[in-house]
Formats: C-alpha cells, sequence, structure tokens
C-alpha cells in the first residue's frame, strides 16, 4: 500500500507541473482539431505524425521488467509515469516549430547496492566489470528524474516526405541525486519518415552527451526510433515503436539495447475532444548483460488539440 500511496504522489506531482502546459492547451478553441471536417481515421494519423500540427498531451505508464547476471537482477521491475506536452507552432510556409516536453515519474527505482553506495542502471553499465555480482537491490525513492525539452523544426512535403531538424536538452532536475546523472545535455535530432494512404513509416535519431554539470560520469548516449502506424479503419490502428539505444560509456556486452514489438491504438472522440489511447508490447532482443530491460509494456493516453497559434 505504501509504494501505491508514493506512486500516487508522484503522479499528483507532475500533474501539477504539467497544469501550466494544459492550461495553455485548453484555452484554444473548444473547435480542437476541426472534428466536423477530419474523421477519426485522419485524426489517428494526425497524431502518428511526429511534425504534427496538433497540440497534445501524451501520458505514458510504463512497466519494465530486468534481467542480468546482477544477483536478483531478474526479480527487479518499475513503473515510469511520463508526461509529454507538445506544442507546435505553425509557420507561412506549412512547416512547424515543434516545441516539446518529456516529464518522467520513476516509481520503485531498482538501484544495485555495493558497500553502502547505489548504483543506477547507467552506473552499473559504466563499472559492471568492476562491481561484485553476489550483492543485492534496493527499490530508489520515488521521485520526478530529468526533464528532457525539444525543441525542432519540420513538417511534410507534398508527396508526403516527412522531414524534421532540431535539439534535445536533458535537465538535471532529477530528485533523488542518487539516481541522476546530475547533468546538462545536449545533442542533435533528425527524423525522416513517410506519410501514405495507409498509415505511416519512418525513423528518429538522437544523439546526447554532456555540456555542464557534474564530471564523475559521462554521457554519452544515442538512439535510434522506428515508427510505423497502419490504419484498420475507425481510428484503429496497429503500430510499432522501438527505440534502440547505445551507451558509448558502457563496458562491452553493456552498450547495446535492442527492442521489438509493437501494439494496437484507437482514437476515438470524448465529447468533441479526440483522445488516442494505445498499448504497446516490446521484448529486448539485445540488453546489457550485467543489467539491463527485458520486457516494457506501455500505456498511453493522448487527448489533442487545435494548436493555439493556427489561425
Amino acid at each position: 500500500m505504501q509504494i501505491i500511496f508514493n506512486q500516487l504522489k508522484c503522479v499528483s506531482a507532475a500533474l501539477l507541473l504539467c497544469l501550466p502546459v494544459a492550461g495553455l492547451l485548453a484555452a484554444t478553441e473548444m473547435d480542437p482539431v476541426d472534428s466536423e471536417e477530419l474523421s477519426l481515421d485522419a485524426i489517428a494519423l494526425e497524431i502518428s505524425n511526429p511534425v504534427t500540427s496538433l497540440a497534445s498531451f501524451e501520458i505514458d505508464v510504463e512497466y519494465r521488467s530486468f534481467q542480468g547476471d546482477l544477483r536478483d537482477a531478474g526479480d527487479q521491475s518499475t513503473f515510469i509515469y511520463n508526461f509529454q506536452p507538445s506544442l507546435p507552432i505553425p509557420l507561412d510556409n506549412g512547416r512547424n516549430i515543434l516545441i516539446r516536453a518529456s516529464i518522467p515519474i520513476w516509481g520503485n527505482q531498482p538501484l544495485y547496492y555495493v558497500d553502502g553506495v547505489e548504483y543506477p542502471e547507467y552506473r552499473v553499465r559504466q563499472l559492471a566489470d568492476t562491481l561484485p555480482q553476489d550483492q543485492g537491490f534496493r527499490d530508489g525513492h520515488d521521485h520526478l528524474a530529468d526533464i528532457e525539452l525539444n525543441l525542432a523544426y519540420g513538417g511534410v512535403s507534398d508527396n508526403g516526405l516527412i522531414s524534421k531538424y532540431g535539439l534535445a536538452l536533458v535537465l538535471p532536475t532529477s530528485a533523488d541525486i542518487s539516481s541522476s546523472v546530475d547533468q546538462y545535455q545536449l545533442g542533435p535530432e533528425i527524423t525522416f519518415g513517410k506519410l501514405t494512404t495507409w498509415g505511416i513509416f519512418g525513423v528518429s535519431a538522437k544523439h546526447l552527451t554532456r555540456v555542464s554539470g557534474d564530471n564523475t560520469y559521462d554521457a554519452n548516449m544515442s538512439s535510434v526510433e522506428f515508427f510505423f502506424a497502419y490504419g484498420l479503419g475507425n481510428g484503429w490502428q496497429l503500430f510499432s515503436s522501438p527505440v534502440i539505444e547505445y551507451d558509448w560509456e558502457a563496458v562491452s556486452n553493456n552498450k547495446l539495447f535492442l527492442p521489438l514489438g509493437g501494439g494496437v491504438s484507437r482514437t476515438l472522440r470524448i465529447g468533441r475532444l479526440p483522445v488516442k489511447l494505445a498499448a504497446e508490447l516490446q521484448y529486448y532482443l539485445v540488453t546489457p548483460e550485467s543489467f539491463g530491460q527485458q520486457w516494457l509494456l506501455t500505456f498511453s493516453m493522448t487527448p489533442v488539440w487545435r494548436s493555439p497559434f493556427k489561425d
């Protein structure tokens, strides 16, 4: 019960952090996305588009299970609540300035405990060759983790080609310093894709590295996300969005995350407000040997609004 109570407190705190953005979105026109003109399938496709002109507020609940060579690694799991407000600013050339935030809340994060020192995942990956394997895990505090901000420019060409170029910035906002890198991280991100008559597909790449803050441990992480959505009609979609990650600072056999999976989503209207509901399951074909994710189950809800900057 105490764990559930603590997680509810974390979610409540995150919602309070998001209220200013939610208020801005809610202040837009009552006909949020020209709902009388767009079908559910068209709205579903627009939500899947990484350069959409719709404002949104995605809420994710992730369940992660782990595996590894460390003692009791296979018994570890955690919940992560992620709040992602997104606000596009349409330009006269048909493209958008895209502003997005990712506000994660970690619940009972597993930390490897050795001689009074707690080691989160990234430190285990970097020190796997020297850490003893016969110690144990402790649950970390439920806490606000590092917030990521994204600023990008992109759009869709007349032939359906998608392009987006931007920057990602990670802020050291974690409320649990023992599990945080405690660094400002910055890096480029780029997206290419294609809108078709049946759906959408593409790839996004990003690299983050330390630019300021604690230099005890370096941060140097690359990620590539493949996205795909196939429309089934009446707002239903089959989709997949695996994120491949590579930690350049980790020791051998602890660098690569390679998941594979998929899910199903449904876009519907609650009153006049379009909302996308989705569930996705991914299995990690390759994951750090010492301690890494094995399964990832994500449930999400994404209400969308008309951008307040759109004429």
